[in-house]
This record gives structure tokens, sequence and C-alpha cells, in this order.
């Protein structure tokens, strides 16, 4: 049996992935504003406002709220099963690990770096004044820079991109997914199940199931590797680490 070569370095999509669900949402829905931040991933999908559009929308919700109200939800965001174990794994046999991240800003993945104790994490930052939220700050990490970050990443540390490996369960990876050596599509379905938490009739409905339907098939094209689960742990196997 050829032995899977073990990746130098695995980056791990924030939402979906490394979390059970959207960080954002889970803190927008404890401030009152959740259905505004879904209806935005709504639009997205549904082609409404591209991808740019949205992210710089969603993160605009956020304006004006105080730090302090997010910092402990931030604490209680729901990880995915498995999360802190299969980071503490890999960086035991030596991986460098980390998020790069459109939908969530650099400060909530500060937050749950810390609490995993990632490598690295990227995100949109946002300008804080005050206690408050008052501004993001450019460039958006968005689908053209995702590609970009991860390879500055692995270069900064003498890592070729053929020896990366991207996790990530929607289009946004897409861009991490076409340069590194391993890509494992992690379809938890976590964007299915925070859009239908919208109040839609029968019609709305099921032509959302075909476009996530639609998307989800462009997505699997571009990898190497699909994994559907909601058990991080289930990726060893894939990058070459025997559990058994």
């Amino acid at each position: 049996m050829i032995r899977k070569i073990v990746p130098k370095l695995v980056v791990l999509d924030c939402d979906g992935v490394l979390v059970d669900g959207y960080v954002s949402i889970f803190v927008a829905e404890r401030l009152g504003f959740g259905d505004k931040l879904i209806s935005i991933y709504k639009d997205l999908v549904t082609s409404k406002i591209n991808f740019g559009q949205a992210i710089e929308k969603a993160l605009r919700l956020f304006i004006g709220i105080k730090e302090e109200d997010v910092k402990d939800l931030l604490m209680q965001v729901p990880l995915m099963h498995g999360a802190e174990d299969v980071v503490r794994i890999m960086k035991d046999e030596g991986i460098l690990v980390g998020t790069i991240s459109t939908g969530a800003s650099q400060y909530f993945l500060e937050i749950l770096g810390e609490r995993l104790g990632l490598d690295f994490f990227v995100g949109t930052h946002v300008k804080i004044e005050n206690g408050v939220f008052v501004n993001i700050e450019h460039p958006i990490v968005n689908f053209e820079n995702k590609g970009r970050i991860l390879s500055e990443i692995a270069s900064r540390h003498g890592i070729l991109l053929k020896e990366c490996a991207a996790v990530g369960d929607d289009a946004s990876n897409i861009p991490l997914f076409r340069l590194v050596g391993t890509s494992i599509m992690f379809d938890s379905g976590c964007l299915e199940r925070e859009l239908l938490k919208l109040k839609l009739n029968v019609f709305e409905r099921a032509k959302l199931h075909l476009i996530l339907w639609l998307a989800k098939r462009y997505v699997k094209k571009n990898v190497h590797y699909i994994i559907k689960s909601r058990n991080l742990m289930d990726i060893l196997n894939v990058i070459g680490i025997n559990q058994s």
C-alpha cells in the first residue's frame, strides 16, 4: 500500500469546518440581527449580489456593536465535533495549522484561533474605537485574494503549495483547492441549515435546494476528496495520519 504524504501545512475553513455553523450568524442571532445576515447569504447564493458585496454587507452589520457584547459570545461559538482534537493531532505531527476566512473578521478569528491553538488565522480587519466596532478595513478577504494569502503564508515558512492541504465546505475555498496538493471538501451541510432558517414558501425552498445542489456539485469538481460528515476527525486518514 502506498502511504499518503502528510502535508506540511493545512488550512481549514472557519465556517462549516472548524465551527459547526457560521460564527457571524451565531453572534448576530444573539444580538438580534441574525435574519438580516442570513438574508445576505441567501442573496449571494441566489446571485442577487456578488461575493465581495456580500462579505462587505455582512461585516458592516456589526458596525456600532460593542466589543464587550461580542467577545463572550465568541467563546460560546460551537466548534465542529473533533475540531480541537484534529488541530492538536496535526500540530503534534509538526503540521502548520490555520484558517483563512471570508465570512469571519480578523477579530473573530483571533479569539477562535486562541481557543483552538491555531498557528495562523486571517480574516478581514475591523476597526475598533472606544470599545465599539466602527468600520471594516480594506482589503477584504475574498474569493480573489484568498489564494494569494495562502501562497504568502506557505512561502514565509518555506513550504511548497503542493505540500499544503485545504479543507473547506463551499465555493469560497475553490481558490485554495486549485493551489494545494491535497484538497478536501468537508460537506457538513452547515450552509443549508443556516439558509433554511429563513421563512420561505415552497417554491423558494425548492429553488434554494436546487441552487445549493448545483453549487455543491461545482465544488466537488474542484477537489481531490469529499467527506460528508460533521466529525472533523474524518479528515485525518485522508491527509495520511493513521489513528487506528
